[in-house]
């Protein structure tokens, strides 16, 4: 009955748990970023989404140069382009492919306004943040082909793989980087000259994000437009299925777990008879015999429901990284009240079958003859 309800538990509180850390992952990432649109090329989409929520790195430009023109666009306050860049394999920071971000300090309003609060300085010449799951200290160097940069700061986590996986440097910086790429990198670094990969925006207060995209597309055709509900959107979709098979597991249990507790409760029915018998050879009232048939009917659930969803988070803190990459979204360890809420919702449901399960015992104790003969 325990493992019954431990498996129970753990489902539910793991569907509840990814919610939460993919949904408060995501706000994070987005409000570190700022950006009411991100506009990318139309072809780059499944990309650029992705970059965004894991980090994967890509890089892709825009067709033309003339993204300057998105400013015009009525809505629009401020724009900011930038240029990704996929670094080499075998970067002394990381074991695999790292994202370096090229911003330009004159026009960000994400990066640049961190590093006011934070540091109070601006991002100089071969200077480099690193996000938080890059290896590395402030005032170490790392090379990005063949350029040496400086790390003057490290961003705080966020959960969301676009940030927290990414480097950023300046524009010009990467330009010196590109340039130098065939002497000093193993393989040349080509940045086309005037184009970036995409455009962070603002939009005026009041201004409508959807009514400001199509407006954009039309300036500007073959820019596809991001924006945070339509991230949101996406990550709901990668985890729709997981989160549907953990409560379609979750019901497949209690199901198989129902026929083998029901023979426990008869089984347990004929106990608690005899049980009942010497407890009224003892003395005792109906009301304390009531109780102790409550209180053994819930054990079970109550151990089972603490050990499933202690099990359920150790594993998924364990693993949060991998369950990020194979569903591909953004993931964290949710906030303290979201784990109260995932934790008393499975715990409520596994009680809420535990009491269920325990009607037909204390049904057959309270109809036998020795409970009827105990005094009140």
């Amino acid at each position: 009955m325990v493992i019954a309800f431990a498996m129970i538990a753990a489902a539910l509180f793991s569907a509840q748990y990814l919610a939460s850390g993919a949904e408060q992952s995501l706000d994070r990432g987005t409000g570190w970023l700022g950006a009411d649109l991100i506009l990318v090329p139309e072809d780059s989409g499944a990309a650029s989404e992705a970059t965004l929520l894991t980090g994967q790195p890509s890089m892709f430009f825009f067709n033309d140069t003339g993204f300057g023109a998105v400013s015009e666009v009525p809505g629009i306050a401020r724009v900011s382009p930038q240029i990704l860049i996929a670094s080499l394999s075998s970067q002394s920071c990381c074991s695999g492919y790292v994202q370096v971000i090229a911003i330009d300090p004159a026009t960000d309003f994400s990066l640049t306004r961190w590093l006011d609060t934070e540091y109070g300085v601006p991002l100089g010449k071969d200077g480099i943040i690193i996000g938080s799951a890059i290896e590395g200290d402030i005032g170490s160097d790392l090379r990005f082909y063949g350029h040496p940069f400086h790390i003057t700061g490290k961003l705080v986590p966020t959960g969301m793989g676009g940030i927290d996986s990414a480097v950023f440097i300046r524009i010009e910086d990467a330009m010196v980087m590109a340039a130098e790429s065939p002497e000093k990198a193993v393989k040349p670094l080509a940045i086309p000259a005037g184009m970036v990969s995409w455009v962070l925006v603002q939009l005026e207060p009041g201004a409508s994000p959807g009514d400001t995209g199509m407006l954009v597309r039309q300036h500007m055709p073959g820019t596809r437009v991001i924006t945070p509900a339509g991230l949101s959107t996406i990550v709901t979709g990668h985890l729709s299925g997981t989160i549907l098979f953990l409560h379609a597991a979750a019901i497949a249990v209690a199901l198989a777990a129902v026929p083998v507790l029901l023979i426990v409760s008869v089984v347990l029915a004929r106990e608690l008879n005899e049980e009942v018998t010497l407890l009224g050879a003892l003395g005792v009232t109906r009301a304390f015999v009531l109780r102790l048939i409550l209180a053994e009917s819930f054990a079970a659930s109550v151990l089972g429901a603490l050990a499933g969803i202690g099990a359920a988070f150790l594993v998924l803190v364990a693993f949060q990284d991998l369950i990020a990459f194979s569903l591909g979204i953004p993931f964290s360890i949710p906030s303290l009240p979201a784990l109260i809420l995932a934790t008393g919702w499975a715990f409520l449901l596994t009680l809420m079958l535990g009491g269920l399960l325990s009607l037909y015992p204390t049904y057959r104790v309270l109809r036998s003859e020795p409970y009827r003969a105990i005094h009140t």
